[in-house]
């Protein structure tokens, strides 16, 4: 019996912290000058200190590419193997108010609809053009 002895208040901790992590993880938290959140790029914001760290990608497959490369640039870093490659955009720390402020490292934006929008069109265009070369 004793082998099979499962702790449930071992199990309830375990599963509050995997909630906790869940919710934390999925929302934005912002108080005027206060604030934190993942989307589109995670930050944290103190008074008057904006931190910005993207995440890393990562890609492994035919998707990735054949060729071997390498490229650092002011807005990140990235290298390619075949089948693999890995990219990281450089952090950001942005220090002032909204009107007045200034950024050491390249600004995070997400992109606005009207690019998104655009990249669609072209996507939709091209993909018409690949049908019709039979």
């Amino acid at each position: 019996m004793n082998e099979f002895s499962v702790n449930i208040q071992s199990m309830k901790n375990k599963l509050l912290i995997i909630i906790g992590v869940l919710a934390i993880a999925g929302t934005s938290v912002n108080a005027g000058w206060f604030g934190a959140g993942v989307k589109p790029v995670p930050y944290i914001k103190v008074p008057l200190v904006k931190l910005v760290v993207p995440c890393p990608s990562a890609v492994a497959g035919p998707r990735a590419g054949t060729e071997a490369d390498a490229n650092i640039s002011t807005q990140g870093a990235s290298a390619a193997l075949p089948w693999l490659r890995a990219s990281v955009r450089w952090p950001s720390l942005t220090l002032g108010t909204s009107k007045k402020s200034v950024t050491i490292g390249p600004k995070h934006r997400a992109p606005s609809k009207a690019a998104a929008k655009k990249k669609a069109a072209a996507a939709k265009k091209a993909k018409g053009k690949r049908k019709s070369t039979k």
